[in-house]
């Protein structure tokens, strides 16, 4: 089209001083080079890491919150690669902004027990993913005898959230029984049938009852529902 253009349809626009034209644009001195090419090649494979993470969130029937860290470490790595890569050279400063937007958004995670609850939750993931990606304490010790004397366990700190998170779920819970708004959950100790006026299953009526020996018998507290 672009060789043709100029034949079918003349310039595409022109330069004029003082109302006189000194110079006619042809269609043709906006044809993309093989280098340009190359570049939106490079601009697309960039592009398309963010686009591959933001896939994952995208089910309509499978929760995906769990996805957050992973996602986002996934894209950080992949950029982070791409920045000392002599074929984006020319897009480290882009890259490096991406980063920072990045690092950005994942430091809010701290505030955000929820992501952490979600991976650690996640049958595959646990805690284990974390001890992996984000260190424990042998990381830690490494950590504090080189650089850093302030270096976390973040294994453990995961499982402060996750210890955190319950104590305030049984607190919560424990306040609302004792002033009578939600059920005791009590157990008819001369039936195996609960007088919680609810449909539970036989499982739901094992589990709480488990729950509760546990409660009076060790004061296991929110221990003994996780």
């Amino acid at each position: 089209f672009v060789s043709s253009a100029d034949e079918l349809f003349g310039p595409i626009t022109s330069i004029r001083r003082h109302g006189r034209v000194t110079k006619h644009i042809p269609w043709t001195a906006f044809a993309l080079k093989t280098s340009d090419w190359e570049r939106v090649n490079n601009t697309r494979i960039i592009i398309s890491d963010a686009n591959d993470i933001q896939q994952y969130f995208s089910s309509e029937q499978q929760p995906t919150l769990w996805r957050a860290i992973p996602a986002m470490e996934e894209l950080q790595t992949a950029w982070e690669s791409k920045r000392e890569n002599l074929q984006f050279a020319l897009y480290k400063e882009a890259i490096e902004q991406g980063l920072a937007k990045i690092g950005k958004y994942y430091g809010k995670f701290d505030d955000k027990p929820v992501y952490i609850l979600a991976l650690v939750l996640h049958p595959y993931y646990k805690l284990a993913y974390i001890a992996m990606a984000w260190g424990g304490p042998e990381e830690q010790a490494k950590e504090q005898e080189t650089s850093n004397p302030n270096a976390k366990n973040w294994h453990d700190e995961a499982l402060k959230v996750v210890e955190t998170t319950m104590e305030e779920y049984w607190i919560a819970h424990k306040a609302l029984v004792d002033s009578g708004r939600a059920p005791a959950n009590t157990i008819d100790n001369d039936s195996t049938v609960s007088t919680v006026k609810t449909m539970e299953s036989e499982y739901d009526r094992h589990r709480r009852m488990l729950v509760q020996q546990a409660v009076y018998e060790h004061n296991a507290g929110w221990a003994a529902e996780l």
